[in-house]
C-alpha cells in the first residue's frame, strides 16, 4: 500500500491510496468545513481510504479550492460541488475500467449532495455526518437527498444526531454510531467499516 500525489484538474491537491493487488474500484473522499480546519489529512478521511485501500480500492482524497496547496478561493460553499466533479472525473480517468464511489463527510457530505443535484453520477455513494446545522446554529440548506442514500451517523452529533436524520429524512438509510459525537472519535474504525461495508455492495 502506497501514497501517490494527484494533481485534479490543474488545480487541485489530492492523494492516492493505492492498495496492494490489483484495484478492483476507485473511491472519491470529500473532506469537511475548511474553515474549521477540514482538510484530506483530517483524521477521519484518512481512516476511511484506509479502510477502502483494506478492500482493495484505491481512495482518492482532495482539497476543496483555496485549501493546503489547492488553487483558488474559498467560496463558502457556492463553488465547492464543482471541486468533488473535479475529483470524481480525476477518478474516471485514472481509473477507467472500475466503478467509481464517493464518500462525504459533513461539509463533503454537503457538496457531494450539491454536485449530484446538478446531474452527478457515481456507482456507490456513502455519506457521514451529514449536518443539519450549520457551526452557527442555523438549518443547512440541504440539496435534495436520493431515496435510498447510506447515512452514518453519530448518537450524539451535534449538528444533527441520527434521530433527526431519520425524522427529516425518512427514505434515506441511516447508520447510526453509538455514544460519539459528529467528529466519532474512538469509534472512527466503526465508522469506516460501516461506510466501505455499504460501498462493498456495489463496488466488490
Amino acid at each position: 500500500m502506497r501514497e501517490e500525489a494527484q494533481r485534479i484538474d490543474g488545480r487541485l491537491e489530492g492523494t492516492l491510496r493505492v492498495p496492494d493487488g490489483d484495484p478492483r474500484a476507485i473511491v472519491v473522499i470529500a473532506h469537511p468545513l475548511p474553515t474549521h480546519g477540514g482538510e484530506m489529512r483530517n483524521p477521519l478521511i484518512a481512516a476511511i481510504a484506509r479502510a477502502c485501500a483494506d478492500r482493495g480500492w484505491y481512495a482518492l482524497r482532495f482539497n476543496f479550492r483555496g485549501v493546503g496547496a489547492s488553487a483558488g478561493t474559498w467560496s463558502g460553499g457556492r463553488e465547492e460541488a464543482d471541486d468533488v466533479g473535479a475529483a470524481v472525473a480525476h477518478a474516471r480517468a485514472f481509473a477507467p475500467t472500475v466503478p467509481v464511489g464517493l464518500v462525504g463527510y459533513s461539509f463533503g457530505a454537503l457538496m457531494s449532495l450539491r454536485w449530484i443535484a446538478t446531474g452527478g453520477g457515481v456507482d456507490a455513494l456513502a455519506l457521514v455526518g451529514l449536518p443539519l446545522r450549520s457551526v452557527s446554529g442555523r438549518d443547512n440548506d440541504l440539496a435534495p437527498v436520493p431515496d435510498g442514500t447510506f447515512i452514518v451517523a453519530a448518537e450524539r452529533d451535534q449538528f444533527g444526531t441520527a434521530t433527526e436524520l431519520r425524522e427529516r429524512l425518512p427514505n434515506a438509510r441511516v447508520a447510526e454510531v453509538r455514544g460519539v459525537d459528529h467528529f466519532f472519535v474512538g469509534k472512527r474504525d466503526e465508522m469506516a467499516r460501516l461506510v466501505t461495508g455499504e460501498l462493498a455492495r456495489t463496488l466488490g
